[in-house]
């Protein structure tokens, strides 16, 4: 993960939370996949076993709301501009 700009400045926090959620997706998808197969069948032979998939899906609402607190702390300090907080809801819909 990149934490400078090419002209040598650092990431702002809030940029990299961004990054984490964003890189973080492809775990959700896989825990997803596999919650839902294991609705369906057994579970040996899934991505991840339950347990994992569980942990992992409560990290992301961790981070989700890490990110949420975040850009309302830049906002509440007049530290440009954040995104609309409805725009990190969009898959609690």
């Amino acid at each position: 993960m990149r934490t400078r700009s090419e002209q040598g400045g650092l990431a702002s926090p809030l940029r990299l939370l961004e990054m984490l959620e964003f890189r973080f997706g492809a775990f959700v998808a896989i825990a997803t996949t596999s919650l839902e197969l294991s609705r369906k069948g057994p579970e040996n032979g899934l991505p991840m076993d339950r347990g994992t998939a569980e942990a992992i899906l409560e990290f992301r609402d961790d981070l989700k709301q890490a990110y949420r607190a975040a850009l309302e702390w830049a906002d509440a300090r007049g530290l440009g501009p954040g995104l609309n907080l409805a725009e990190t809801d969009e898959d609690d819909a």
